[in-house]
């Protein structure tokens, strides 16, 4: 479900690059001591990439900043978090949940031009490395335009390495600001006692054996071979998920998702850790287990080029080469010496990476951001606005809904206006709140800026004399209503009608045409939430709390079904009544 959505996403965004325009700024007067950064994830999963913008996060609050978190995904358990963080429904991009902010950091390149369309504030995209970046070539030729033209859009690169930063100058013609990754020195040190992993020798590695660039495989067969000589090694394997079979078997131990205090224990207890690494702007892993002591075998990728130097503190393998891999292995176990040089210089090499350090350059470089603001692409009296400014609900949205119309370049821009025609159940409809005057396309945008609408005229509103009849109670009426408008209807309000379908049968206590109905307009709308809720209600109501409960983590999972023409307002809210 969850790739599916993101390839929707994905698609849209694709879509609307016809429509991108590099981000106006102009020299602002303000200056502000303190300011308000927004992060804008793509995913919040465990790896190197998140758990960097996470320690910025804190780091930066630490410093008296405010930052707020926005993704799709619910807030990580994995990482201790000190921000606000927003849970933007998967039906809407993502980058319509970014509250007002002096500067916002689009941190994957396909979301930056809807960063730079909210129009809020300065955007600064920060590159931490993917394929996009180290194999182009293997791009065809409009997934490759893609990313060019979305890097073009805004004035403020960072990347975590001068490496990274060459690539992207090579590969797009873009210009960045280099913010070092850093490690945090008070959970990886060096210490002499590991007790719990001091029985025996082991070598470490980490990663997901299904991300095929991290080498996890190569890594496994290797110390398989390595084992014919070195009987007494282990392999420990710290992986971000359950590993799959039959890989997971070959590891001696395998550790999912541990804390950032056990994985140093890790590092320090290992006899060597490996990495063989296709491509990395910036390889963490090998930087964290210098600063915790441990030998480090690693292929001679661009992120560990970045400060490793092969024989001094690190050993580099030549990529994709499996039997350098073996015997680089070997060499570092049969030469006490070698390991303990690699452990004596890696350590000096992390203590360069301070995130006192980089805290500072990130700051200086967030703040030079902040000092422009938005330039307007077009003035309001381009636009026919269908809309009062006494429908929102505070004077700022009103403030915030003009401010967007002089960025977006669309022609349409439609809001959702909220009903309360329903006891209990506020619904949501996306309504055209603008028009160009001067239309010359079909495009539309929509913002997330709920509106109060009017009440219920069943004459005018879709489907409005069923809901009317439904308000009033006359259950068998509104469900006669509804089945007979269905097949007249478009496309778009069908499984809006389902939904109203399965509640009438629900109200009249018909649970299982109620479930037949439920099931069959899943398995054409996978990710509309109001039928999961109406599931989810039925399921209570016949005391099937177990399952319930898995559907109410689905309708967390996805929230509001803003990619329907009609769906339950904060349907999550409903899930605590």
């Amino acid at each position: 479900m969850l790739l599916n959505l993101r390839q929707r996403e994905f698609t849209k965004r694709y879509n609307r690059l016809v429509q991108a325009r590099p981000q106006q700024l102009a020299q602002s007067p303000r200056l502000k001591p303190t300011l308000k950064v927004v992060y804008v994830l793509s995913h919040v999963s465990v790896g190197g990439g998140v758990k960097i913008i996470l320690e910025q996060a804190n780091r930066l609050i630490n410093r008296g900043w405010e930052v707020v978190l926005v993704s799709h995904y619910p807030r990580p358990n994995w990482f201790p978090t000190k921000a606000d963080y927003i849970k933007v429904p998967f039906g809407i991009e993502v980058a319509q949940g970014i509250p007002d902010c002096d500067v916002i950091v689009a941190t994957y390149w396909d979301h930056i031009q809807a960063c730079i369309e909210t129009g809020i504030a300065p955007v600064v995209y920060f590159e931490q490395g993917d394929e996009h970046l180290f194999h182009p070539e293997r791009f065809q030729h409009d997934m490759k335009f893609f990313v060019s033209s979305q890097l073009k859009l805004p004035q403020f690169i960072m990347t975590v390495s001068n490496q990274a930063g060459i690539l992207l100058k090579e590969n797009f013609e873009v210009d960045s600001a280099v913010v070092p990754n850093a490690i945090d020195h008070e959970v990886f040190f060096e210490k002499d006692d590991f007790p719990e992993y001091s029985g025996e020798p082991y070598i470490l590695m980490i990663g997901n054996e299904n991300t095929l660039f991290k080498g996890i495989r190569r890594i496994i067969k290797a110390v398989n071979t390595v084992k014919l000589q070195f009987p007494e090694i282990k392999l420990y394997w710290i992986s971000p998920i359950s590993p799959s079979e039959p890989w997971a078997s070959a590891a001696d131990r395998v550790f999912v998702n541990p804390p950032q205090k056990e994985i140093a224990e890790l590092y320090r207890g290992a006899v060597l850790f490996v990495s063989a690494s296709e491509y990395e702007s910036f390889s963490l892993p090998v930087l964290e287990a210098m600063a915790s002591g441990c030998p480090v075998v690693s292929t001679k990728n661009t992120g560990v080029l970045e400060y490793g130097i092969d024989n001094i503190n690190v050993v580099f393998v030549e990529i994709g080469n499996d039997n350098d891999l073996i015997n680089k292995i070997k060499l570092v176990l049969k030469d006490e010496g070698l390991r303990e040089k690699l452990s004596s210089n890696g350590l000096k090499t992390a203590a360069n990476y301070s995130w006192n350090k980089s805290i500072d350059e990130l700051m200086e470089y967030l703040s030079r951001a902040a000092q422009f603001s938005v330039e307007p692409y077009t003035s309001l009296s381009e636009w026919d606005i269908k809309i009062k400014p006494d429908m929102f609900s505070q004077t700022a949205d009103w403030d915030k809904f003009l401010q967007k119309l002089t960025v977006v370049p669309d022609d349409l821009v439609y809001l959702p206006v909220v009903y309360d025609w329903i006891d209990q159940h506020s619904i949501a409809r996306w309504e055209v709140a603008a028009i160009r005057k001067t239309q010359i396309s079909e495009n539309y945008i929509y913002i997330n800026l709920p509106v109060r609408g009017n009440d219920l005229d069943p004459e005018s509103a879709i489907l409005g004399k069923g809901i009317y009849k439904v308000k009033n109670e006359q259950y068998n009426e509104a469900l006669d209503y509804f089945v007979s408008e269905y097949s007249n209807l478009n496309e778009e309000w069908k499984p809006i009608c389902s939904k109203w379908i399965i509640l009438c049968l629900i109200e009249l206590e018909r649970d299982k045409d109620a479930l037949n109905v439920i099931l069959d307009t899943l398995k054409v709308y996978e990710h509309f939430s109001d039928v999961y809720y109406l599931y989810y209600l039925l399921l209570q109501l016949n005391n099937s709390n177990g399952e319930a409960g898995k559907i109410a983590d689905t309708i967390r999972l996805i929230g509001d079904s803003m990619s329907q023409s009609e769906w339950f307002f904060n349907v999550e809210e409903q899930l605590s009544k």
